[in-house]
């Protein structure tokens, strides 16, 4: 799977949405009233959907994914229900896209692409959970927990969740595996999700269950003394 970030549409609220495949949405069962963005604040295309992205982004902070709503987030967003419904059919879609988008950066753009050759793995990888690192400490933190939290609970939510957000930031790390492994600083049997898991987890268990935010010399002793150790080639002596 190539990693991409969210893409921002340059549709205008007269572009209709097209749902996406596999999401899990169920049709809506209420309709916007019509006429009801007329007293709302016009704005279109980019503009608009980002203005969408951001208060959905912030109603998941506040309330949380149980008790977010598109009536919220339009009221957050000073547009009307139809602005929302014609881009994302439901609230999963709507979710998952805000999200991918404030985080589109955090381990997605680690790839051989977009290195340096003067960039060790190391120091990509280091650099990626930096990245990870002061995105949870920022507001978009409690968003994050929020969906990941519903994650927990509803596996159809989980599935597309894992799908759409958690995969392609996997195999971004993964491809900084295999550019190390070219490069001689990394063993072929450790570009492995095994590997990524333990990764992973090591954050997961600092940021989110402890939420607690690892310094820039703690995660460097965690590079140090456990992810390079693990993955460098063997000394063959």
């Amino acid at each position: 799977m190539t990693p991409a970030p969210a893409n921002i549409s340059e549709a205008t609220d007269k572009t209709a949405a097209v749902p996406r495949g596999g999401s899990g949405c169920s049709a809506k069962s209420e309709q916007p009233a019509s006429g009801e963005e007329g007293s709302r604040q016009r704005r279109r295309g980019a503009e608009l959907e980002d203005a969408i992205r951001a208060a959905c982004v912030t109603e998941l902070a506040v309330t949380g994914y149980g008790e977010l709503t598109i009536e919220s987030v339009a009221a957050r967003a000073q547009t009307g229900k139809a602005s929302i419904y014609r881009r994302w059919p439901c609230k999963q879609d709507l979710v998952l896209d805000s999200v991918a988008a404030v985080m589109s950066g955090p381990m997605m753009y680690i790839s051989e692409q977009t290195l340096d050759d003067k960039v060790t793995t190391r120091d990509a990888l280091l650099d990626g959970m930096s990245q990870v690192v002061t995105f949870m400490a920022s507001d978009h933190g409690d968003a994050m927990r929020s969906v990941m939290g519903e994650s927990l609970r509803d596996k159809s939510f989980a599935g597309t969740f894992h799908c759409e957000f958690f995969d392609p930031r996997k195999e971004a790390l993964l491809n900084v595996l295999r550019r190390g492994v070219e490069r001689g600083e990394v063993r072929p049997d450790a570009v492995d999700d095994f590997v990524i898991d333990l990764m992973a987890g090591a954050l997961i268990h600092r940021v989110l269950i402890r939420q607690d935010r690892p310094s820039r010399a703690e995660l460097e002793q965690m590079v140090d003394g456990f992810i390079m150790p693990a993955i460098s080639p063997r000394c063959a002596c």
